[in-house]
């Protein structure tokens, strides 16, 4: 039986110490507020929790499951309430897009990702219910976008949920077209994981350079970093083997960073596609998504003394470079006047068991 509920959250039920508000068998639910005056929906089960920032973005800026945090590490202890990505950057995901995404290219005028990441939500609702995968709470909230001189007028509606007794979130993200004209659209879920030493990727994708491809230029907003010559030959290795990087080895030089674009995954009988970075004591890190839904697959590494973020998989409509690179690639989306579109990711953490199971999985559809 689907059962369902929800109920809404105002700002005026946040305070600065960490309050519960609900508890349901368990699954809880806690509202605080960062220094930065950030508002924070911690959602937690058995398991673990992760932290919502309900009014910026719906970004989920912490994930800490089985005893660990999974996400990226950076030199961000709390979310800022700025409007550009690169000053408020640790969070584990970022909904990026809508109209753009992407890292701008010369002749573009977007900022980095877009306007969703760190864009002013309102109207949360924590949502409660019991589906398929069991009971669940989860939170919502809504971003409205009006350019009333380019006829851009959507409405954004993120939805993460946590189940019981899963370390697994399932995200999506609405996105209705409100105007009478078509809307471009661009769309990228950004996952941050830590880099693991000794980390194994497993992935239902050939490690041959036709199926994984280097982004050999360096993004704009990377240019003040001098690339060494051993980064030189580590990409120079990437671009005609890289089935090299199957394994994160910890003396390999990812600065300024290294991205892959990743071909042709495969999928199982219901159009699911799997990966995993498996750690050395057999536990996971985990994303699947529909490519027929999302059909661009990118990978995103860096470390260095500030920051280590993995992204394992960051399913897209799009490449990450830009409006103008994307256009002309024929990868800008339309949505019809009146019209919406929906995107939807599962992505958390696996016991070394469940780590086995998915292995084993993907290692079948290859």
């Amino acid at each position: 039986m689907v059962l369902s509920g929800e109920m809404v959250i105002g700002k005026e039920m946040f305070h600065v110490k960490e309050r519960e508000l609900v508890k349901w068998g368990t699954l809880k639910v806690s509202l605080f507020i960062y220094e930065s005056g950030i508002h924070a929906v911690k959602l937690e089960n058995q398991l673990g929790y992760i932290v919502v920032l309900p009014y910026k973005g719906q970004q989920i800026w912490d994930a800490v499951f089985y005893g660990r945090d999974i996400k990226m590490i950076s030199k961000f202890n709390e979310p800022k309430n700025v409007d550009f990505i690169a000053h408020t950057y640790g969070g584990f995901l970022y909904h990026c897009g809508a109209l753009r995404t992407g890292n701008p290219g010369k002749e573009d005028t977007h900022p980095v990702h877009g306007e969703l990441p760190y864009a002013n939500f309102d109207q949360a609702r924590l949502l409660f219910g019991r589906d398929e995968k069991g009971q669940y709470i989860g939170l919502t909230s809504q971003f409205q976008y009006n350019d009333a001189f380019a006829s851009h007028y959507y409405r954004a509606y993120p939805v993460v949920k946590i189940y019981d007794n899963s370390a697994l979130l399932d995200v999506s993200i609405k996105i209705d077209n409100l105007s009478d004209y078509p809307m471009e659209h661009m769309y990228m879920t950004h996952i941050n994981f830590r880099p693991i030493d000794q980390g194994k990727i497993v992935q239902p994708v050939n490690w041959k350079p036709e199926f994984i491809q280097l982004r050999e230029n360096t993004p704009t907003h990377s240019k003040d970093i001098c690339l060494s010559q051993d980064y030189v030959n580590f990409m120079n290795v990437i671009k005609t083997n890289p089935e090299y990087l199957q394994t994160i080895r910890p003396e390999d030089p990812y600065l300024p960073e290294v991205v892959l674009y990743l071909k042709s995954p495969k999928t199982d009988a219901a159009g699911w596609t799997h990966f995993l970075q498996v750690h050395p004591d057999g536990s996971g890190d985990y994303v699947s998504y529909r490519p027929d839904e999302l059909d661009h697959a990118t990978r995103w590494i860096i470390r260095n003394r500030d920051r280590e973020a993995f992204g394992l998989l960051l399913p897209g409509t799009c490449d990450p470079e830009g409006y103008t690179h994307e256009k002309a690639a024929g990868n800008v989306r339309l949505i019809p006047e009146q019209g919406s579109v929906t995107h939807h990711v599962v992505t958390g953490a696996l016991d070394p068991g469940q780590t086995a199971d998915m292995q084993k999985k993907i290692e079948t559809l290859c």
